[in-house]
Protein backbone atom coordinates (compact mmCIF):
# COMPACT_ATOMS: atom_id res chain seq x y z
CA UNK A 1 0.00 0.00 0.00
CA UNK A 2 2.83 2.47 0.61
CA UNK A 3 1.09 3.88 3.47
CA UNK A 4 4.44 6.05 4.62
CA UNK A 5 4.33 8.28 1.54
CA UNK A 6 1.00 10.22 2.52
CA UNK A 7 3.37 11.63 4.66
CA UNK A 8 4.63 14.22 2.13
CA UNK A 9 1.12 15.69 2.08
CA UNK A 10 1.70 17.39 5.31
CA UNK A 11 5.08 17.51 5.10
CA UNK A 12 6.06 19.36 2.03
CA UNK A 13 3.12 21.68 2.50
CA UNK A 14 4.77 22.89 5.82
CA UNK A 15 8.57 23.06 4.11
CA UNK A 16 8.18 25.17 1.06
CA UNK A 17 7.87 28.10 2.96
CA UNK A 18 10.60 27.40 5.18
CA UNK A 19 13.45 29.86 2.58
CA UNK A 20 11.20 32.69 3.02
CA UNK A 21 9.75 33.19 6.53
CA UNK A 22 13.42 33.01 7.44
CA UNK A 23 14.52 35.50 5.30
CA UNK A 24 11.95 37.67 6.70
CA UNK A 25 12.59 37.12 9.98
CA UNK A 26 16.32 37.81 9.56
CA UNK A 27 15.29 41.39 8.95
CA UNK A 28 15.48 44.08 12.00
CA UNK A 29 12.32 44.03 14.19
CA UNK A 30 13.77 47.29 16.02
CA UNK A 31 12.45 51.04 14.54
CA UNK A 32 14.92 52.63 12.27
CA UNK A 33 17.47 54.71 14.15
CA UNK A 34 16.03 58.52 13.76
CA UNK A 35 18.63 61.15 12.95
CA UNK A 36 18.05 64.85 13.65
CA UNK A 37 16.12 65.74 11.25
CA UNK A 38 14.76 61.89 10.26
CA UNK A 39 12.95 62.18 7.12
CA UNK A 40 9.35 60.95 5.96
CA UNK A 41 10.10 57.60 4.67
CA UNK A 42 11.66 56.53 7.91
CA UNK A 43 8.39 57.14 10.06
CA UNK A 44 6.47 55.14 7.65
CA UNK A 45 9.34 52.52 8.28
CA UNK A 46 7.92 52.37 12.10
CA UNK A 47 4.57 52.67 11.45
CA UNK A 48 5.22 49.39 9.23
CA UNK A 49 7.22 47.97 11.45
CA UNK A 50 4.74 48.61 14.29
CA UNK A 51 2.00 46.52 12.62
CA UNK A 52 4.14 43.37 12.76
CA UNK A 53 4.72 41.98 16.18
CA UNK A 54 8.33 40.79 17.36
CA UNK A 55 8.81 37.26 15.83
CA UNK A 56 5.54 37.81 14.57
CA UNK A 57 6.64 35.38 11.19
CA UNK A 58 8.28 32.65 13.09
CA UNK A 59 5.06 32.55 15.39
CA UNK A 60 2.48 32.33 12.62
CA UNK A 61 4.72 30.35 10.22
CA UNK A 62 4.64 27.77 13.64
CA UNK A 63 0.78 28.45 14.13
CA UNK A 64 0.27 27.41 11.05
CA UNK A 65 1.76 24.48 11.43
CA UNK A 66 -0.71 23.48 13.94
CA UNK A 67 -3.43 23.96 12.08
CA UNK A 68 -2.07 22.12 9.50
CA UNK A 69 -1.31 19.51 11.44
CA UNK A 70 -5.01 19.30 13.24
CA UNK A 71 -6.27 18.94 9.64
CA UNK A 72 -4.16 16.34 8.39
CA UNK A 73 -2.57 14.07 11.37
CA UNK A 74 -6.19 12.34 11.76
CA UNK A 75 -6.81 11.94 8.94
CA UNK A 76 -3.00 10.22 7.79
CA UNK A 77 -3.34 8.43 10.81
CA UNK A 78 -7.08 6.81 9.91
CA UNK A 79 -5.44 6.06 6.33
CA UNK A 80 -2.86 4.16 8.47
CA UNK A 81 -5.43 2.40 10.70
CA UNK A 82 -7.36 1.26 8.41
CA UNK A 83 -5.91 -0.80 5.80
CA UNK A 84 -4.50 -2.58 9.43
CA UNK A 85 -8.02 -2.89 10.80
CA UNK A 86 -9.66 -4.54 7.37
CA UNK A 87 -6.58 -6.76 6.83
CA UNK A 88 -7.22 -7.88 10.23
CA UNK A 89 -11.15 -8.92 9.06
CA UNK A 90 -10.14 -10.31 5.78
CA UNK A 91 -10.68 -14.21 6.80
CA UNK A 92 -13.73 -13.71 7.78
CA UNK A 93 -14.70 -11.80 4.61
CA UNK A 94 -13.05 -14.11 2.69
CA UNK A 95 -15.04 -16.73 3.72
CA UNK A 96 -18.09 -15.54 3.33
CA UNK A 97 -17.14 -14.09 -0.01
CA UNK A 98 -16.71 -17.92 -0.97
CA UNK A 99 -20.18 -19.10 -0.89
CA UNK A 100 -20.74 -17.45 -4.33
CA UNK A 101 -18.40 -20.34 -5.77
CA UNK A 102 -16.36 -18.00 -7.32
CA UNK A 103 -12.66 -18.21 -6.17
CA UNK A 104 -11.29 -15.19 -8.32
CA UNK A 105 -14.51 -12.80 -7.41
CA UNK A 106 -14.09 -13.82 -3.30
CA UNK A 107 -10.55 -12.65 -3.59
CA UNK A 108 -11.02 -9.43 -5.30
CA UNK A 109 -13.85 -8.76 -2.70
CA UNK A 110 -11.68 -9.44 -0.14
CA UNK A 111 -8.86 -7.55 -1.96
CA UNK A 112 -11.76 -4.86 -2.03
CA UNK A 113 -12.48 -4.61 1.55
CA UNK A 114 -8.99 -3.66 2.50
CA UNK A 115 -7.74 -1.32 -0.99
CA UNK A 116 -11.99 0.58 -0.92
CA UNK A 117 -11.84 1.73 3.05
CA UNK A 118 -8.09 2.83 2.85
CA UNK A 119 -8.50 4.33 -0.71
CA UNK A 120 -11.05 6.61 0.78
CA UNK A 121 -9.30 7.66 3.84
CA UNK A 122 -6.00 8.70 1.86
CA UNK A 123 -8.29 10.81 -0.56
CA UNK A 124 -9.57 11.97 2.15
CA UNK A 125 -6.05 13.66 3.35
CA UNK A 126 -5.00 14.19 0.40
CA UNK A 127 -7.90 16.64 -0.89
CA UNK A 128 -7.30 18.64 2.61
CA UNK A 129 -3.54 18.88 2.20
CA UNK A 130 -4.04 20.45 -1.42
CA UNK A 131 -7.02 22.43 -0.77
CA UNK A 132 -6.13 24.67 2.31
CA UNK A 133 -1.67 23.78 3.68
CA UNK A 134 -0.40 23.88 -0.17
CA UNK A 135 -2.14 26.30 -1.31
CA UNK A 136 -1.76 28.69 1.85
CA UNK A 137 2.36 28.07 2.26
CA UNK A 138 2.38 28.67 -1.58
CA UNK A 139 0.83 32.18 -1.84
CA UNK A 140 2.85 33.29 1.47
CA UNK A 141 6.34 31.85 -0.24
CA UNK A 142 5.65 34.07 -3.32
CA UNK A 143 4.69 36.81 -1.09
CA UNK A 144 7.85 36.98 0.58
CA UNK A 145 9.55 36.39 -2.60
CA UNK A 146 8.00 39.04 -4.07
CA UNK A 147 8.62 41.59 -1.60
CA UNK A 148 12.01 40.83 -1.18
CA UNK A 149 12.20 41.58 -5.36
CA UNK A 150 10.77 44.36 -3.93
CA UNK A 151 13.92 45.69 -2.16
CA UNK A 152 16.40 45.81 -5.16
CA UNK A 153 14.21 48.71 -6.77
CA UNK A 154 14.00 50.43 -3.48
CA UNK A 155 18.06 50.92 -3.09
CA UNK A 156 17.19 53.86 -5.64
CA UNK A 157 16.14 55.52 -2.49
CA UNK A 158 19.12 54.95 0.21
CA UNK A 159 19.04 53.22 3.56
CA UNK A 160 15.55 54.45 4.31
CA UNK A 161 14.29 53.13 0.85
CA UNK A 162 15.83 49.90 1.69
CA UNK A 163 14.11 49.73 5.09
CA UNK A 164 11.06 50.67 3.86
CA UNK A 165 10.49 47.59 1.48
CA UNK A 166 12.08 45.14 4.09
CA UNK A 167 9.06 46.25 6.33
CA UNK A 168 6.62 45.98 3.67
CA UNK A 169 8.08 42.63 2.79
CA UNK A 170 7.62 41.37 6.37
CA UNK A 171 3.84 43.14 6.65
CA UNK A 172 3.01 41.40 3.20
CA UNK A 173 4.30 38.19 4.31
CA UNK A 174 2.64 38.26 7.44
CA UNK A 175 -0.77 39.79 6.36
CA UNK A 176 -0.49 36.49 4.15
CA UNK A 177 0.22 33.81 6.90
CA UNK A 178 -2.52 35.20 9.10
CA UNK A 179 -5.15 34.53 6.11
CA UNK A 180 -8.73 32.81 7.07
CA UNK A 181 -8.15 29.00 7.12
CA UNK A 182 -10.86 28.05 4.30
CA UNK A 183 -10.85 25.52 1.26
CA UNK A 184 -8.79 26.68 -2.15
CA UNK A 185 -8.42 30.65 -0.89
CA UNK A 186 -8.01 32.82 -3.69
CA UNK A 187 -3.97 34.37 -4.01
CA UNK A 188 -2.74 37.51 -2.63
CA UNK A 189 0.38 37.49 -4.43
CA UNK A 190 0.40 40.73 -6.63
CA UNK A 191 3.72 40.84 -9.00
CA UNK A 192 4.89 44.18 -10.52
CA UNK A 193 7.12 43.96 -13.77
CA UNK A 194 8.31 41.18 -15.99
CA UNK A 195 10.70 39.63 -13.59
CA UNK A 196 8.33 39.60 -10.99
CA UNK A 197 5.47 37.91 -12.91
CA UNK A 198 8.13 35.45 -14.29
CA UNK A 199 9.12 34.59 -10.70
CA UNK A 200 5.92 33.99 -9.71
CA UNK A 201 4.94 31.78 -12.86
CA UNK A 202 8.14 30.12 -11.94
CA UNK A 203 7.34 29.22 -8.13
CA UNK A 204 3.58 28.02 -9.87
CA UNK A 205 5.40 25.69 -11.95
CA UNK A 206 7.04 24.23 -8.90
CA UNK A 207 4.33 24.42 -6.51
CA UNK A 208 2.29 22.63 -9.57
CA UNK A 209 4.70 19.82 -9.42
CA UNK A 210 5.22 19.52 -5.69
CA UNK A 211 1.67 19.58 -5.11
CA UNK A 212 -1.53 18.71 -7.27
CA UNK A 213 1.34 17.09 -9.46
CA UNK A 214 2.58 15.18 -6.60
CA UNK A 215 -1.24 14.47 -5.16
CA UNK A 216 -2.44 13.11 -8.17
CA UNK A 217 0.17 10.63 -8.54
CA UNK A 218 0.04 9.94 -5.15
CA UNK A 219 -3.87 9.28 -5.55
CA UNK A 220 -3.13 7.10 -7.96
CA UNK A 221 -1.49 5.16 -5.51
CA UNK A 222 -4.10 4.27 -3.54
CA UNK A 223 -6.74 4.21 -6.39
CA UNK A 224 -4.86 2.04 -9.24
CA UNK A 225 -4.84 -1.37 -6.47
CA UNK A 226 -8.66 -0.47 -5.74
CA UNK A 227 -9.86 -0.56 -9.34
CA UNK A 228 -7.97 -3.56 -9.70
CA UNK A 229 -9.78 -5.18 -6.73
CA UNK A 230 -13.24 -4.02 -7.45
CA UNK A 231 -13.13 -4.89 -11.52
CA UNK A 232 -11.85 -8.82 -9.66
CA UNK A 233 -14.80 -8.19 -7.14
CA UNK A 234 -17.14 -7.81 -9.85
CA UNK A 235 -16.24 -9.82 -12.93
CA UNK A 236 -14.41 -12.25 -11.39
CA UNK A 237 -11.61 -11.56 -14.70
CA UNK A 238 -8.01 -10.87 -14.54
CA UNK A 239 -7.63 -9.76 -17.59
CA UNK A 240 -9.97 -6.79 -16.68
CA UNK A 241 -9.24 -6.26 -13.40
CA UNK A 242 -5.71 -5.58 -14.84
CA UNK A 243 -7.38 -3.00 -17.54
CA UNK A 244 -8.91 -1.10 -14.89
CA UNK A 245 -5.77 -1.10 -12.98
CA UNK A 246 -3.80 0.12 -15.95
CA UNK A 247 -6.69 2.87 -17.07
CA UNK A 248 -6.50 3.81 -13.61
CA UNK A 249 -2.98 4.95 -13.49
CA UNK A 250 -3.04 6.33 -16.47
CA UNK A 251 -5.34 8.65 -16.14
CA UNK A 252 -3.61 9.37 -12.56
CA UNK A 253 -0.15 10.04 -14.58
CA UNK A 254 -2.30 12.17 -17.26
CA UNK A 255 -3.67 14.36 -14.32
CA UNK A 256 -0.22 15.31 -13.19
CA UNK A 257 1.20 15.91 -16.81
CA UNK A 258 -2.17 18.35 -17.09
CA UNK A 259 -1.57 20.00 -14.03
CA UNK A 260 2.03 20.86 -14.83
CA UNK A 261 1.22 21.85 -18.09
CA UNK A 262 -1.55 23.97 -17.33
CA UNK A 263 0.69 25.93 -14.55
CA UNK A 264 3.80 26.39 -17.88
CA UNK A 265 0.98 27.42 -20.22
CA UNK A 266 -0.49 29.89 -17.49
CA UNK A 267 3.15 31.27 -16.66
CA UNK A 268 3.47 31.97 -20.01
CA UNK A 269 0.71 33.60 -20.67
CA UNK A 270 1.39 36.15 -17.65
CA UNK A 271 4.71 37.07 -18.78
CA UNK A 272 3.75 37.77 -22.25
CA UNK A 273 0.86 40.48 -21.20
CA UNK A 274 3.42 41.66 -18.75
CA UNK A 275 5.64 42.44 -21.50
CA UNK A 276 3.08 43.78 -23.37
CA UNK A 277 1.95 45.95 -21.10
CA UNK A 278 5.94 46.94 -20.51
CA UNK A 279 6.27 48.02 -23.73
CA UNK A 280 2.98 50.11 -24.03
CA UNK A 281 4.45 51.88 -20.79
CA UNK A 282 6.94 52.45 -22.27
CA UNK A 283 6.06 53.78 -25.80
CA UNK A 284 3.57 56.21 -24.07
CA UNK A 285 6.29 57.75 -21.51
CA UNK A 286 8.21 58.36 -25.09
CA UNK A 287 5.14 60.09 -26.79
CA UNK A 288 5.45 61.87 -23.26
CA UNK A 289 8.78 62.45 -23.62
CA UNK A 290 9.10 63.34 -27.37
CA UNK A 291 5.50 65.92 -26.82
CA UNK A 292 7.56 67.44 -24.17
CA UNK A 293 10.39 68.52 -25.79
CA UNK A 294 9.15 69.23 -29.43
CA UNK A 295 9.20 73.34 -29.77
CA UNK A 296 5.80 74.86 -30.05
CA UNK A 297 4.45 75.96 -33.49
CA UNK A 298 3.92 79.07 -32.50
CA UNK A 299 7.98 79.47 -31.26
CA UNK A 300 8.98 80.77 -34.69
CA UNK A 301 6.92 83.83 -34.47
CA UNK A 302 8.73 85.11 -31.20
CA UNK A 303 11.89 87.31 -31.90
CA UNK A 304 14.82 86.88 -33.98
CA UNK A 305 17.50 84.69 -33.32
CA UNK A 306 20.17 87.60 -32.19
CA UNK A 307 22.72 85.98 -35.09
CA UNK A 308 19.69 87.08 -37.84
CA UNK A 309 19.69 90.23 -35.90
CA UNK A 310 22.73 90.92 -35.95
CA UNK A 311 23.52 90.14 -39.76
CA UNK A 312 20.64 92.07 -40.53
CA UNK A 313 21.85 95.35 -39.26
CA UNK A 314 25.04 94.44 -40.90
CA UNK A 315 23.47 94.48 -44.34
CA UNK A 316 21.89 97.85 -43.18
CA UNK A 317 24.81 99.66 -42.14
CA UNK A 318 26.54 98.56 -45.17
CA UNK A 319 23.56 99.40 -47.20
CA UNK A 320 23.39 103.43 -45.54
CA UNK A 321 27.21 103.93 -45.59
CA UNK A 322 27.51 103.10 -49.82
CA UNK A 323 25.65 106.54 -50.43
CA UNK A 324 25.08 109.76 -48.51
CA UNK A 325 21.07 109.96 -50.22
CA UNK A 326 21.06 106.69 -49.27
CA UNK A 327 22.10 106.72 -45.70
CA UNK A 328 19.73 109.47 -45.33
CA UNK A 329 16.84 107.31 -47.07
CA UNK A 330 17.04 104.48 -45.25
CA UNK A 331 17.53 106.38 -41.86
CA UNK A 332 14.32 108.10 -42.92
CA UNK A 333 12.41 105.64 -44.09
CA UNK A 334 9.28 105.00 -41.90
CA UNK A 335 9.01 108.65 -42.28
CA UNK A 336 7.40 110.65 -45.05
CA UNK A 337 9.26 110.52 -48.05
CA UNK A 338 8.58 114.01 -49.32
CA UNK A 339 10.28 115.64 -45.87
CA UNK A 340 12.74 113.20 -45.52
CA UNK A 341 15.53 114.86 -47.96
CA UNK A 342 15.83 118.63 -48.46
CA UNK A 343 16.02 118.04 -52.41
CA UNK A 344 13.54 116.04 -52.29
CA UNK A 345 11.28 118.02 -50.41
CA UNK A 346 12.14 121.14 -52.33
CA UNK A 347 11.64 119.10 -55.35
CA UNK A 348 8.71 118.01 -54.66
CA UNK A 349 6.84 120.95 -53.35
CA UNK A 350 8.03 122.69 -56.45
CA UNK A 351 6.73 119.93 -58.92
CA UNK A 352 3.73 120.20 -57.12
CA UNK A 353 3.58 123.89 -57.22
CA UNK A 354 3.85 123.76 -61.07
CA UNK A 355 1.77 120.72 -62.11
CA UNK A 356 1.14 122.12 -65.58
CA UNK A 357 4.53 123.25 -66.36
CA UNK A 358 7.59 121.55 -67.76
CA UNK A 359 10.43 122.46 -65.13
CA UNK A 360 13.57 121.20 -65.84
CA UNK A 361 13.90 120.16 -62.19
CA UNK A 362 10.13 118.11 -62.33
CA UNK A 363 12.14 115.49 -64.25
CA UNK A 364 15.22 115.73 -61.85
CA UNK A 365 12.60 115.13 -58.45
CA UNK A 366 10.63 112.23 -60.41
CA UNK A 367 13.96 110.54 -60.63
CA UNK A 368 15.28 111.35 -57.34
CA UNK A 369 11.62 109.86 -55.73
CA UNK A 370 11.82 106.64 -58.58
CA UNK A 371 15.63 105.90 -56.44
CA UNK A 372 14.63 106.58 -53.46
CA UNK A 373 11.29 104.35 -53.65
CA UNK A 374 13.80 101.68 -55.39
CA UNK A 375 16.48 102.07 -52.80
CA UNK A 376 14.17 101.77 -50.11
CA UNK A 377 12.15 98.54 -51.31
CA UNK A 378 15.94 96.88 -51.91
CA UNK A 379 17.29 97.72 -48.08
CA UNK A 380 13.54 95.74 -47.11
CA UNK A 381 14.12 93.28 -49.31
CA UNK A 382 17.54 92.54 -47.84
CA UNK A 383 16.18 92.83 -44.58
CA UNK A 384 13.52 90.16 -44.88
CA UNK A 385 16.05 87.73 -46.98
CA UNK A 386 18.49 88.24 -43.13
CA UNK A 387 15.69 87.72 -40.82
CA UNK A 388 14.64 84.47 -42.66
CA UNK A 389 17.89 83.12 -42.72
Amino acid sequence: MRIPTCLHAGVAATGIAVVGIAAMAAAPLAPVTQSQSPPTVAQDVRLAAATVPPGGLITSFLGNQVIYCSLICPLLAQTVVTPVVTTLQTPGTFLTALQSGNLLKAIGITAASVTGPTNAAAEQAILVDGSIPAKRALNAFEVGVVGLLNVVPAAAGGLPGIALAIETARQDTFTALNLPVVANPTPTVMPHGVVQVAVVGLLNVGGAVIFPAFNDILSGAFQTPDAVAQELAATGDPVRAVAAGVNTATAAATAAVTVIADAVVTALSDIRTAAGQSASANQLMQMQNSATTTTPAGAEAGPPHPLVAATTKHANAELATSHPLVAATTKHANAELATSHPLVAATTKHANAEPGTSHPLRGIASNVRHTVRSVVEKTSERSHRAASK
